[in-house]
Protein backbone atom coordinates (compact mmCIF):
# COMPACT_ATOMS: atom_id res chain seq x y z
CA UNK A 1 0.00 0.00 0.00
CA UNK A 2 1.38 3.43 -0.98
CA UNK A 3 1.55 6.28 1.28
CA UNK A 4 -1.30 7.89 -0.84
CA UNK A 5 -3.30 4.87 -0.44
CA UNK A 6 -3.32 5.16 3.63
CA UNK A 7 -5.39 6.64 6.03
CA UNK A 8 -3.93 9.26 8.27
CA UNK A 9 -1.78 8.76 11.53
CA UNK A 10 -4.22 9.06 14.41
CA UNK A 11 -3.30 11.10 17.09
CA UNK A 12 -4.00 9.87 20.16
CA UNK A 13 -4.04 12.00 23.68
CA UNK A 14 -3.60 10.83 26.87
CA UNK A 15 -6.32 11.68 29.04
CA UNK A 16 -5.23 10.62 32.36
CA UNK A 17 -5.49 14.11 33.77
CA UNK A 18 -9.14 13.85 33.24
CA UNK A 19 -9.06 11.97 36.44
CA UNK A 20 -7.68 14.33 38.36
CA UNK A 21 -8.51 17.16 40.63
CA UNK A 22 -7.91 20.76 38.35
CA UNK A 23 -4.57 22.34 39.20
CA UNK A 24 -1.72 23.98 37.02
CA UNK A 25 -0.68 20.89 34.97
CA UNK A 26 -4.44 19.73 34.84
CA UNK A 27 -5.15 23.72 33.60
CA UNK A 28 -2.37 23.20 31.20
CA UNK A 29 -3.57 20.36 29.54
CA UNK A 30 -7.47 20.95 29.64
CA UNK A 31 -6.98 24.35 27.47
CA UNK A 32 -4.39 23.02 25.75
CA UNK A 33 -6.31 19.48 24.79
CA UNK A 34 -9.50 21.67 24.22
CA UNK A 35 -7.67 24.08 21.56
CA UNK A 36 -6.78 20.75 19.55
CA UNK A 37 -9.88 19.55 19.72
CA UNK A 38 -11.27 22.80 18.65
CA UNK A 39 -9.07 22.29 15.32
CA UNK A 40 -9.23 18.94 14.54
CA UNK A 41 -5.91 17.98 15.72
CA UNK A 42 -7.16 14.88 18.02
CA UNK A 43 -8.36 11.82 16.75
CA UNK A 44 -9.61 10.58 20.44
CA UNK A 45 -8.44 10.90 23.94
CA UNK A 46 -7.28 7.60 26.07
CA UNK A 47 -8.27 7.20 29.41
CA UNK A 48 -8.32 4.96 32.14
CA UNK A 49 -11.56 2.90 32.83
CA UNK A 50 -11.56 4.44 36.56
CA UNK A 51 -11.78 7.35 38.60
CA UNK A 52 -13.37 10.65 38.94
CA UNK A 53 -15.49 11.30 35.92
CA UNK A 54 -13.80 14.28 34.12
CA UNK A 55 -11.88 15.12 37.00
CA UNK A 56 -11.26 18.52 37.44
CA UNK A 57 -11.39 19.50 34.27
CA UNK A 58 -14.93 20.15 32.04
CA UNK A 59 -15.20 17.80 29.34
CA UNK A 60 -17.74 19.56 27.41
CA UNK A 61 -14.28 21.32 26.03
CA UNK A 62 -14.05 17.57 24.51
CA UNK A 63 -17.54 17.22 23.23
CA UNK A 64 -16.39 16.26 19.24
CA UNK A 65 -13.74 14.22 20.23
CA UNK A 66 -14.20 10.82 21.30
CA UNK A 67 -13.19 9.44 24.74
CA UNK A 68 -12.11 6.08 24.92
CA UNK A 69 -11.72 3.71 28.22
CA UNK A 70 -8.73 1.22 27.85
CA UNK A 71 -6.99 -1.26 30.22
CA UNK A 72 -8.25 -2.65 33.81
CA UNK A 73 -6.41 -0.51 36.26
CA UNK A 74 -5.25 3.74 36.65
CA UNK A 75 -2.21 6.30 37.67
CA UNK A 76 0.84 5.30 36.67
CA UNK A 77 0.55 1.38 35.94
CA UNK A 78 -1.84 2.22 33.19
CA UNK A 79 -0.19 4.97 31.68
CA UNK A 80 3.19 2.73 31.36
CA UNK A 81 0.86 -0.67 30.56
CA UNK A 82 -2.41 0.05 28.86
CA UNK A 83 -1.96 3.68 27.05
CA UNK A 84 1.15 2.43 25.15
CA UNK A 85 -0.92 -0.65 23.71
CA UNK A 86 -4.06 1.93 23.13
CA UNK A 87 -1.48 4.20 21.24
CA UNK A 88 0.32 2.42 19.49
CA UNK A 89 -1.06 2.66 15.36
CA UNK A 90 -0.56 6.96 16.54
CA UNK A 91 1.49 9.61 17.93
CA UNK A 92 0.58 9.92 21.78
CA UNK A 93 0.23 12.98 22.88
CA UNK A 94 0.97 13.05 26.69
CA UNK A 95 0.50 17.10 28.58
CA UNK A 96 0.76 15.92 32.19
CA UNK A 97 4.74 15.46 32.93
CA UNK A 98 4.73 11.86 32.33
CA UNK A 99 4.33 9.31 29.86
CA UNK A 100 5.14 5.66 28.72
CA UNK A 101 8.46 4.54 28.33
CA UNK A 102 7.32 2.03 25.65
CA UNK A 103 5.42 4.02 23.37
CA UNK A 104 6.63 4.50 20.16
CA UNK A 105 5.78 7.64 18.15
CA UNK A 106 4.97 10.40 21.21
CA UNK A 107 5.49 13.86 22.86
CA UNK A 108 5.58 14.46 26.27
CA UNK A 109 4.91 18.08 27.82
CA UNK A 110 7.44 18.14 30.91
CA UNK A 111 6.07 21.71 33.43
CA UNK A 112 9.67 21.51 35.41
CA UNK A 113 12.01 19.94 37.27
CA UNK A 114 10.98 20.31 40.57
CA UNK A 115 11.61 17.23 42.05
CA UNK A 116 15.44 18.07 41.46
CA UNK A 117 15.37 21.88 42.02
CA UNK A 118 13.34 21.81 45.40
CA UNK A 119 13.70 18.19 46.69
CA UNK A 120 12.86 18.96 49.98
CA UNK A 121 9.13 19.68 48.82
CA UNK A 122 8.41 16.05 47.40
CA UNK A 123 8.14 13.09 48.95
CA UNK A 124 10.84 10.24 48.38
CA UNK A 125 8.97 7.98 46.26
CA UNK A 126 7.40 10.71 43.58
CA UNK A 127 10.94 12.44 43.37
CA UNK A 128 12.84 8.39 42.13
CA UNK A 129 9.55 7.78 39.91
CA UNK A 130 9.86 11.14 38.09
CA UNK A 131 13.32 10.61 37.95
CA UNK A 132 13.28 7.60 36.05
CA UNK A 133 10.68 8.60 33.97
CA UNK A 134 11.74 11.92 32.45
CA UNK A 135 15.56 10.96 32.23
CA UNK A 136 14.34 7.72 30.41
CA UNK A 137 11.85 9.83 28.28
CA UNK A 138 14.63 11.61 27.53
CA UNK A 139 16.94 9.10 26.65
CA UNK A 140 14.56 7.37 23.99
CA UNK A 141 14.62 11.15 22.35
CA UNK A 142 10.85 11.87 22.79
CA UNK A 143 9.97 15.24 21.52
CA UNK A 144 9.27 17.11 24.75
CA UNK A 145 7.15 20.75 25.32
CA UNK A 146 7.86 22.59 28.02
CA UNK A 147 6.17 25.97 29.36
CA UNK A 148 9.33 28.78 29.54
CA UNK A 149 12.95 28.85 28.61
CA UNK A 150 13.76 28.55 32.28
CA UNK A 151 11.99 24.93 32.18
CA UNK A 152 13.42 24.78 29.26
CA UNK A 153 17.19 25.13 30.93
CA UNK A 154 16.04 23.12 34.03
CA UNK A 155 15.41 19.75 31.46
CA UNK A 156 18.59 20.44 29.83
CA UNK A 157 20.69 20.48 32.78
CA UNK A 158 18.81 17.91 34.92
CA UNK A 159 17.78 15.50 32.34
CA UNK A 160 20.54 16.21 29.80
CA UNK A 161 17.73 17.09 27.05
CA UNK A 162 19.30 18.42 23.59
CA UNK A 163 17.97 22.31 22.93
CA UNK A 164 16.54 20.93 19.70
CA UNK A 165 14.70 18.37 21.62
CA UNK A 166 12.38 21.03 23.90
CA UNK A 167 9.88 23.52 22.36
CA UNK A 168 8.55 26.51 24.44
CA UNK A 169 4.84 26.38 24.43
CA UNK A 170 4.50 29.53 26.95
CA UNK A 171 0.82 29.06 28.71
CA UNK A 172 -2.32 31.39 28.80
CA UNK A 173 -4.37 33.22 31.39
CA UNK A 174 -8.36 34.15 29.65
CA UNK A 175 -9.83 30.72 31.10
CA UNK A 176 -9.96 32.89 34.12
CA UNK A 177 -12.55 35.05 32.59
CA UNK A 178 -14.31 32.29 30.75
CA UNK A 179 -16.25 32.47 33.95
CA UNK A 180 -18.88 34.81 35.34
CA UNK A 181 -17.55 36.29 38.83
CA UNK A 182 -18.95 34.75 42.02
CA UNK A 183 -18.19 37.72 44.06
CA UNK A 184 -20.36 35.48 46.78
CA UNK A 185 -16.98 34.81 47.67
CA UNK A 186 -15.90 37.78 49.49
CA UNK A 187 -19.27 37.80 52.01
CA UNK A 188 -18.72 34.58 52.57
CA UNK A 189 -14.76 35.48 54.09
CA UNK A 190 -15.99 38.99 55.37
CA UNK A 191 -13.75 40.28 52.84
CA UNK A 192 -14.03 43.99 51.75
CA UNK A 193 -13.47 44.95 48.28
CA UNK A 194 -9.92 46.68 48.28
CA UNK A 195 -9.03 45.75 51.50
CA UNK A 196 -7.17 42.40 51.26
CA UNK A 197 -3.93 41.00 49.64
CA UNK A 198 -4.30 37.53 48.15
CA UNK A 199 -2.35 34.57 47.86
CA UNK A 200 -2.60 31.35 45.96
CA UNK A 201 -1.14 28.82 46.37
CA UNK A 202 -0.57 25.07 48.12
CA UNK A 203 0.45 25.05 51.71
CA UNK A 204 4.02 23.40 50.68
CA UNK A 205 7.12 23.86 50.85
CA UNK A 206 8.19 25.62 47.72
CA UNK A 207 5.40 28.10 47.63
CA UNK A 208 7.33 29.86 50.25
CA UNK A 209 4.30 31.24 52.33
CA UNK A 210 6.44 31.40 55.08
CA UNK A 211 7.66 34.42 53.89
CA UNK A 212 4.34 36.46 54.16
CA UNK A 213 4.27 36.23 57.87
CA UNK A 214 5.80 40.36 58.26
CA UNK A 215 3.07 40.90 55.84
CA UNK A 216 0.14 39.72 56.78
CA UNK A 217 0.82 41.27 60.67
CA UNK A 218 1.41 44.44 58.40
CA UNK A 219 -1.62 44.03 56.72
CA UNK A 220 -4.05 43.53 60.08
CA UNK A 221 -2.38 46.98 61.32
CA UNK A 222 -3.77 48.66 58.58
CA UNK A 223 -7.44 46.78 58.86
CA UNK A 224 -6.50 44.87 55.79
CA UNK A 225 -6.33 41.03 55.67
CA UNK A 226 -4.00 38.85 53.47
CA UNK A 227 -6.39 35.57 52.40
CA UNK A 228 -4.41 32.95 50.91
CA UNK A 229 -6.49 30.52 48.69
CA UNK A 230 -5.22 26.98 48.35
CA UNK A 231 -5.55 23.26 50.05
CA UNK A 232 -3.04 21.57 52.01
CA UNK A 233 -1.70 18.25 49.44
CA UNK A 234 -0.99 15.06 50.47
CA UNK A 235 1.22 12.38 48.82
CA UNK A 236 3.43 13.67 46.48
CA UNK A 237 3.97 16.91 48.27
CA UNK A 238 6.22 17.49 51.52
CA UNK A 239 4.24 19.70 53.94
CA UNK A 240 5.21 22.77 55.12
CA UNK A 241 4.09 22.90 59.40
CA UNK A 242 1.37 24.72 60.44
CA UNK A 243 3.67 26.71 62.48
CA UNK A 244 5.08 28.23 59.75
CA UNK A 245 2.39 29.71 58.15
CA UNK A 246 1.70 33.28 58.18
CA UNK A 247 -0.92 33.80 61.31
CA UNK A 248 -2.31 37.18 60.72
CA UNK A 249 -4.11 35.65 57.83
CA UNK A 250 -7.25 34.25 56.46
CA UNK A 251 -7.43 31.05 54.66
CA UNK A 252 -9.52 30.22 52.14
CA UNK A 253 -9.15 26.73 50.83
CA UNK A 254 -9.63 26.04 47.78
CA UNK A 255 -12.24 27.78 45.66
CA UNK A 256 -14.61 27.90 42.19
CA UNK A 257 -12.81 29.34 39.15
CA UNK A 258 -15.92 32.01 39.50
CA UNK A 259 -15.02 32.95 42.98
CA UNK A 260 -11.35 33.25 41.85
CA UNK A 261 -11.80 35.36 39.66
CA UNK A 262 -13.55 37.66 41.78
CA UNK A 263 -11.22 37.70 44.39
CA UNK A 264 -8.71 38.62 41.48
CA UNK A 265 -10.69 41.16 40.59
CA UNK A 266 -11.40 42.95 43.92
CA UNK A 267 -7.72 42.28 45.74
CA UNK A 268 -5.33 45.22 46.80
CA UNK A 269 -3.11 43.46 44.73
CA UNK A 270 -1.74 39.59 44.46
CA UNK A 271 1.20 38.26 45.82
CA UNK A 272 3.07 35.39 44.58
CA UNK A 273 5.79 33.89 46.82
CA UNK A 274 6.77 31.14 45.23
CA UNK A 275 10.67 29.50 45.13
CA UNK A 276 10.33 27.89 42.45
CA UNK A 277 7.59 27.17 38.99
CA UNK A 278 7.75 26.14 35.93
CA UNK A 279 5.70 28.74 34.74
CA UNK A 280 3.82 30.54 36.92
CA UNK A 281 0.02 30.49 36.44
CA UNK A 282 -1.42 32.48 38.67
CA UNK A 283 0.73 35.11 38.12
CA UNK A 284 -1.07 35.25 34.35
CA UNK A 285 -4.39 34.76 35.76
CA UNK A 286 -4.24 37.98 38.12
CA UNK A 287 -2.75 40.19 35.08
CA UNK A 288 -5.85 39.04 33.19
CA UNK A 289 -8.08 40.34 36.12
CA UNK A 290 -6.27 43.34 36.14
CA UNK A 291 -4.88 42.69 39.72
CA UNK A 292 -1.61 44.24 40.64
CA UNK A 293 1.27 41.68 41.05
CA UNK A 294 4.16 41.06 43.16
CA UNK A 295 6.48 37.98 43.12
CA UNK A 296 9.66 36.42 43.71
CA UNK A 297 12.68 37.54 42.08
CA UNK A 298 13.28 34.29 40.79
CA UNK A 299 14.16 33.77 36.90
CA UNK A 300 10.80 32.38 35.91
CA UNK A 301 8.61 35.23 37.00
CA UNK A 302 11.15 37.43 35.74
CA UNK A 303 10.25 35.43 32.27
CA UNK A 304 6.95 36.02 32.69
CA UNK A 305 6.20 39.24 34.32
CA UNK A 306 8.76 41.55 33.05
CA UNK A 307 7.54 45.18 34.42
CA UNK A 308 3.91 43.82 34.78
CA UNK A 309 5.25 43.00 38.05
CA UNK A 310 7.32 44.35 41.36
CA UNK A 311 9.62 41.98 42.54
CA UNK A 312 10.80 41.00 46.31
CA UNK A 313 13.48 38.49 47.53
CA UNK A 314 11.31 35.01 48.00
CA UNK A 315 14.10 34.62 51.52
CA UNK A 316 13.46 38.07 52.69
CA UNK A 317 9.75 38.99 54.96
CA UNK A 318 10.63 42.62 54.85
CA UNK A 319 11.05 42.84 50.94
CA UNK A 320 7.22 41.44 50.47
CA UNK A 321 6.15 43.81 52.99
CA UNK A 322 7.76 47.22 50.98
CA UNK A 323 6.55 46.26 47.91
CA UNK A 324 2.70 45.43 48.80
CA UNK A 325 3.08 48.84 50.97
CA UNK A 326 4.56 50.53 47.20
CA UNK A 327 1.54 49.36 45.57
CA UNK A 328 -1.19 50.58 48.38
CA UNK A 329 0.41 54.06 49.02
CA UNK A 330 2.24 55.16 45.62
CA UNK A 331 -0.10 56.87 43.46
CA UNK A 332 -0.35 55.40 40.37
CA UNK A 333 1.79 52.17 40.74
CA UNK A 334 -1.56 50.01 40.84
CA UNK A 335 -2.69 51.88 37.66
CA UNK A 336 0.45 51.27 36.23
CA UNK A 337 0.87 47.74 36.63
CA UNK A 338 -2.12 46.87 35.62
CA UNK A 339 -1.50 48.15 32.26
CA UNK A 340 1.64 46.57 31.99
CA UNK A 341 0.06 43.23 32.62
CA UNK A 342 -2.49 44.17 29.82
CA UNK A 343 -0.03 44.33 27.81
CA UNK A 344 1.75 41.48 29.11
CA UNK A 345 -1.23 39.29 28.48
CA UNK A 346 -0.33 39.87 24.35
CA UNK A 347 1.82 37.05 24.67
CA UNK A 348 -0.07 34.95 26.73
CA UNK A 349 -3.16 32.81 25.87
CA UNK A 350 -4.29 29.49 25.19
CA UNK A 351 -5.39 30.55 21.65
CA UNK A 352 -2.07 30.90 20.61
CA UNK A 353 -0.70 28.08 22.28
CA UNK A 354 -3.10 25.27 21.72
CA UNK A 355 -1.75 26.20 17.65
CA UNK A 356 1.83 26.02 18.81
CA UNK A 357 1.03 22.72 20.01
CA UNK A 358 -0.84 21.90 16.80
CA UNK A 359 2.29 22.90 15.29
CA UNK A 360 4.71 20.54 17.31
CA UNK A 361 2.13 17.39 16.31
CA UNK A 362 2.49 18.70 13.17
CA UNK A 363 6.47 18.45 12.33
CA UNK A 364 6.42 15.29 14.43
CA UNK A 365 3.73 13.46 11.99
CA UNK A 366 6.10 15.13 9.11
CA UNK A 367 9.04 13.08 10.93
CA UNK A 368 7.55 9.96 10.66
CA UNK A 369 9.13 7.74 8.54
CA UNK A 370 7.30 7.46 5.47
CA UNK A 371 6.94 3.46 5.28
CA UNK A 372 4.74 3.97 8.33
CA UNK A 373 3.77 7.32 8.01
CA UNK A 374 0.17 8.28 6.87
CA UNK A 375 -1.03 11.48 5.07
CA UNK A 376 -2.55 13.77 7.63
CA UNK A 377 -4.86 15.84 6.39
CA UNK A 378 -4.13 18.77 8.93
CA UNK A 379 -0.72 19.18 6.97
CA UNK A 380 -1.13 22.24 4.51
CA UNK A 381 -1.92 21.09 1.16
CA UNK A 382 1.03 21.75 -1.46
Amino acid sequence: MTTHEARELPVYLNGRFLRQTLSGVQRFATEISAGLARQGVISEIVVPPSGKEGGGADATHFANVRIRKAGFMGGHPWEQTALPWAAADGLLVNLGNTAPLLARRQIVVIHDCGWASVPEAYSARFRATYRVMQAGLVARRVRIVTVSEFARGEIMHHLGARAEQVSVIPEGGEHVRAVAADATVLAANDLVPGRYVLVVGNLVAHKNLRVLAKLGEALEARGMVLAIVGARRDGIFQQQGGEDMPRAARYLGRVSDGALRALYEHAACFVFPSRYEGFGLPAVEAMACACPVVASDIPVLREVCGEAALFADPFSQNAFVRQVMRILDEDGLADRLRDAGAARLLRYNWTQAGTAMAGVIHAALRAVPTQIRRPSSMEPSR
